[in-house]
């Protein structure tokens, strides 16, 4: 059986600084649509970014409970809709790529855990015996959310919350709720902070139920890591180097839930055709530019394509306008 594999990531830094600054300058224009709200409209007429919707992920779940229960696609966040289904797509074809590659807060979280080795020069790991039981945090998470949204909530229940007031704001409220955090919220995100600093990846890992959901789509992905027996010289730099923690040189293929694609294994490995990235089934491409940024090219195409595909059917602008927002920032306090 021909396979397709790839050694080269050194792109993945820098696919991943690009959509860290994509969204630190979505985040700059929802901030001066907020000014633009909170001086009443006198203040110019900028525009909303649609984008802004992927922060808003619970909105984004109920508008597809709404969708695949009546078949109403959400006309309200319909761009958080499309990146979350973008999101599982990606995640499904390359193995949970999407919390290695795309997500922002998946480079936060490797910047923190390098902090973190400079400081202590070594990876802090958790032991087994607490490793695991925290694992399965992130999944009662999503069970929780997976639960209220799928099954205590009706599909007309869903349409309903779509429409509300709430949730035509509820991207204004969060970012209130980031603007005036309160000491609470501070602390919250300060012990995450640490947490990631001292244990490598410790949001990802324990916490991010959007991080298990895509973990689940990635184990069902038919692309894998193998270790060719032959080549493996047992060294272990793959075990260290993996983010995941997963025992890489003992295993003959890598299926677990906690794999992001992310490729570190095979960048540290020393024997070349030990480890391999590939999806059974499709040729190894001749081209020598695909054979090298093929994946890159794949995982971040693959993205954008159904991004531009929902631009064009018409599921990326939301349809409330200035105008209403305008209207409803003046009664922000009454839902």
């Amino acid at each position: 059986m021909k396979f397709l594999e790839y050694r080269n990531i050194g792109l993945r830094k820098y696919i991943q600084a690009f959509f860290v600054l994509l969204s630190l300058n979505i985040g700059w224009q929802f901030l001066s649509f907020y000014r633009f709200l909170e001086s009443s409209g006198f203040s110019g007429s900028p525009v909303r970014p649609p984008g802004v919707e992927a922060f808003i992920p619970l909105s984004a779940l109920v508008g597809l409970r709404s969708w695949l229960g009546t078949g109403f696609f959400d006309t309200i966040h319909p761009a958080g809709v499309t990146l979350l289904l973008a999101a599982f797509v990606v995640s499904f074809l390359f193995r949970k790529s999407f919390c290695s590659w795309i997500c922002p807060f998946g480079l936060l979280e490797e910047m923190l855990s390098q902090v973190g080795f400079k400081l202590f020069r070594e990876k802090i790991r958790m032991p087994r015996w607490l490793d695991i039981p925290l694992r399965s945090v992130k999944y009662v998470l999503l069970a929780f959310f997976v639960g209220s949204v799928f099954l205590m909530m009706s599909p007309d229940a869903a349409v309903s919350f779509v429409n509300s007031p709430y949730n035509k704001m509820s991207d204004i409220k969060m970012l209130e709720f980031f603007l005036n955090i309160s000491m609470t919220g501070f602390l919250v995100f300060a012990f995450l902070i640490i947490m990631s600093v001292i244990i490598e990846n410790f949001w990802c890992r324990y916490l991010c139920p959007y991080g298990a959901l895509m973990g689940i789509l990635g184990w069902l992905s038919p692309a894998r890591i193998s270790r060719n027996e032959a080549l493996c010289t047992g060294c272990g730099a793959c075990d260290r180097a993996c983010p995941g923690k997963l025992t890489v040189s003992s295993s003959k293929s890598i299926l677990s839930p906690e794999c992001s694609s992310c490729l570190t294994c095979i960048e540290k490995c020393p024997s070349a055709g030990a480890l391999r990235y590939h999806i059974p089934g499709i040729p190894k491409p001749q081209n020598p530019v695909l054979k090298k940024y093929g994946l890159h090219i794949a995982m971040v195409g693959v993205y954008i394509l159904l991004i531009m595909i929902a631009k064009a059917a018409g599921h990326w602008e939301t349809s409330v306008t200035n105008e209403d927002f305008r209207m409803l920032y003046s009664m922000l306090d009454l839902y």
